[in-house]
């Protein structure tokens, strides 16, 4: 059987809009006016867009897009649908949709069509973006593999995310427009947690081996996700770790009664299983320099180093035994040191690295544990979740209260002075000032002080060999669109670049950066492409919803975990995670917003998703589509063997002077005798 190739030479399109022409002919689409006088010219299965003028490269360039099945190899769309309406066929190799089985994702005719087009409000408000109707969809049939499946299409992590992320995608959920969102994370955990610790857990498949090497410095969530897609492009990847353990702040900065240590090792050991090498006690800069691994034949560098370094209160007395730094703290309980903090205990800061450490201090033996910020609870700015846990745990919060100075006794804190603090003028982000109460001052005795009050990243891997800079703030400058240094090499992100954020927004910056290397060693635009706006879903059916509580995640009585650093939250069962996936009110089409293309549209008379099906009757019978028959102007769309193909669009990147790249979006692909 031979292997043919529908190119589409996006950046020679002209946008003549022949080939739509070709594509409602073949389909003897009638006119639409015929049936809406209301409503604008279609076309159901091919279209051409207008996508300039844009900057590309520096340059000004005015474009058109293509919008058609790729026909993928490894098709999305069919992992998304939970109809199984959409499947890949054997023998040609073409996606196709069965209109008979899709039921337009639960739409409701003539309530949502037009809606369903759009992207639901969840997969917006995830950072990496995952395709959070369809796996919850999957999930609510009983399909659990399936929707395992599909989340790691996106994020490698789903087990420690199903625990840790601070889900932005429930507080945009449309669900709450009834009653209460939906629990996302609960679900996307019992999904994960199935699979992770299942007799095969699922290893993504990856793509041939390539001659390549990449090196990623630091193994947190945005260096081990820039890994894991890499590496299903069959990139030769080493990942570099001072500490003696891989994970970054997922293993040593997270406590363990949140997220366990072997949920963390479980989910890097798959990472490993697709050909990534962690080299762990290895400090770049000191062991090893960037210079060296550019003359071992390294093509290009992600730099994922975190911030992990606690930056001081600036206080008289900082340097007392006692004080002891949270991130510093919580390293050293994950690592296994034994840790003794006395009796009385203060931790300074709002964030989750504060609620950790204070809860960490009551675990390791101290009687009591306490915070002090400097404003208010409605804007301390760790998770409720973790503000909630610790007040059931007994913890005391006293806000609006600042330390002055800490005060010894032979070397050793004895207590901290600390300021009552009003509210002021609003500063530069608007946020109220808080400002000090002149002879306010009281002592507080305590046997231990835990900064928490933010972290910084460590750039000591940088040689004299690097042209990267720093911003003000000590964070690495990059491309917003592409994470590209200086250093053209070289791509950073992740808190290093964004300062302390959270896991998901690392995935998020792990996700760009692979994208931006494997162009990088293609020869391909960094940019072109990369500027997705999301049109979030307003007007979404609940019509067939009634009122249904959202199910809240069993966890551990607050007498008994303060015993142990055993998991708090215990996770749902089966029935649990099933009956809250059906809470979901579709409110997109699974398989539109699964497609990397836009290649699928929503028929809103019909209340169907349809697509090109790359003219399956020609092809089966030895014709070429209709769009690839000679049709186009341009001369920018073929059909037959790729090697002549290649050859033709060579020489015609020749007579262009080398312009009209093609992008990887521009592919698509058909099996078949012709």
């Amino acid at each position: 059987m031979n292997e043919y190739k529908l190119i589409f030479e996006e950046f020679a399109c002209w946008g003549c809009k022949a080939c739509e022409v070709a594509c409602k002919q073949e389909y003897n689409q009638p006119p639409f006016e015929a049936y809406f006088p209301n409503g604008k010219d279609a076309v159901k299965y091919l279209s051409v867009w207008e996508d300039g003028p844009k900057i590309v490269d520096g340059k000004l360039d005015y474009m058109w897009r293509v919008s058609v099945c790729k026909h993928c190899s490894d098709p999305v769309c069919v992992k998304a649908c939970p109809e199984t309406a959409i499947r890949k066929d054997q023998e040609t190799g073409i996606v196709l949709i069965d209109r008979d089985t899709c039921n337009g994702c639960n739409v409701i005719t003539g309530k949502s069509g037009s809606e369903k087009q759009e992207t639901s409000p969840c997969k917006i408000g995830c950072p990496a973006h995952n395709n959070i109707q369809a796996y919850v969809s999957l999930a609510a049939k009983g399909k659990y593999q399936e929707a395992l499946r599909l989340i790691k299409e996106t994020s490698p992590f789903p087990s420690i995310c199903g625990r840790v992320c601070y889900h932005p995608c429930e507080t945009d959920c449309h669900r709450n427009q009834i009653d209460d969102p939906v629990a996302i994370q609960s679900i996307e955990r019992y999904l994960a947690d199935l699979d992770l610790y299942s007799k095969n857990p699922y290893v993504p498949k990856f793509e041939g081996a390539q001659d390549e090497k990449i090196a990623i410095i630091g193994s947190g969530p945005a260096g081990l996700t820039a890994a894991y897609f890499l590496a299903r492009e069959g990139y030769r990847v080493t990942v570099y770790e001072k500490l003696p353990v891989a994970g970054g702040m997922m293993a040593v900065g997270i406590p363990e009664y949140r997220l366990p240590r072997d949920v963390t090792s479980r989910e890097i050991k798959i990472v490993q299983e697709l050909g990534v090498e962690i080299r762990t006690g290895v400090e770049v800069g000191k062991d090893i320099t960037i210079e060296q691994l550019r003359n071992q034949g390294t093509k290009a560098f992600f730099l994922a180093i975190g911030a992990q370094e606690c930056k001081g209160l600036g206080v008289e007395g900082e340097d007392l035994d006692g004080v002891y730094p949270g991130m510093d703290l919580l390293r050293d309980v994950n690592l296994g040191k034994k840790v003794s903090l006395g009796e009385r205990v203060a931790v300074v800061g709002g964030g989750n690295v504060a609620m950790d450490a204070v809860r960490t201090a009551l675990r390791t033996g101290s009687r009591e544990a306490f915070v002090l910020y400097r404003r208010s609870l409605e804007e301390m700015p760790a998770s409720k979740e973790e503000i909630e846990e610790c007040q059931e745990e007994g913890i005391k919060i006293y806000t609006l209260t600042d330390p002055k100075r800490i005060i010894g006794e032979n070397g050793k804190v004895k207590a901290v002075e600390c300021f009552r603090m009003e509210r002021g003028e609003p500063d530069s982000s608007g946020r109220k000032r808080s400002v000090s109460v002149e002879g306010s001052e009281f002592l507080v005795e305590v046997d231990a002080v835990i900064p928490a009050i933010g972290q910084e990243s460590d750039w000591a891997c940088l040689g004299p060999e690097c042209a990267c800079t720093l911003s003000e703030w000590g964070t690495m400058i990059v491309d917003p669109v592409t994470l590209q240094t200086d250093d053209p090499d070289i791509f950073a992100g992740g808190d290093a670049v964004t300062g302390p954020r959270t896991i998901i927004e690392a995935i998020a910056a792990g996700q760009q950066a692979a994208e931006s290397i494997d162009r990088y060693i293609r020869g391909l635009s960094l940019r072109a492409d990369r500027d997705t706006k999301w049109q979030a879903i307003t007007a979404t059916q609940k019509e067939t919803y009634d009122p249904a509580p959202r199910l809240q995640m069993p966890c551990i009585e607050p007498q008994q975990r303060v015993q142990s650093f055993d998991e708090v939250r215990t996770g749902f069962t089966e029935d649990m995670a099933v009956q809250e996936a059906k809470r979901c009110i579709s409110c997109g089409s699974c398989c539109i917003q699964a497609c990397p293309y836009d290649a699928i549209f929503f028929d809103e008379y019909g209340a169907k998703a349809q697509k090109c099906n790359l003219c399956y009757n020609r092809v089966i019978n030895g014709l070429y589509p209709a769009c690839a028959d000679n049709i186009c102007l341009s001369h920018c769309i073929y059909f037959g063997d790729p090697a002549e193909i290649e050859e033709k669009i060579r020489e015609k990147r020749k007579a262009r002077g080398g312009k009209g790249e093609i992008i990887p979006k521009a592919i698509s692909f058909a099996r078949g005798e012709i």
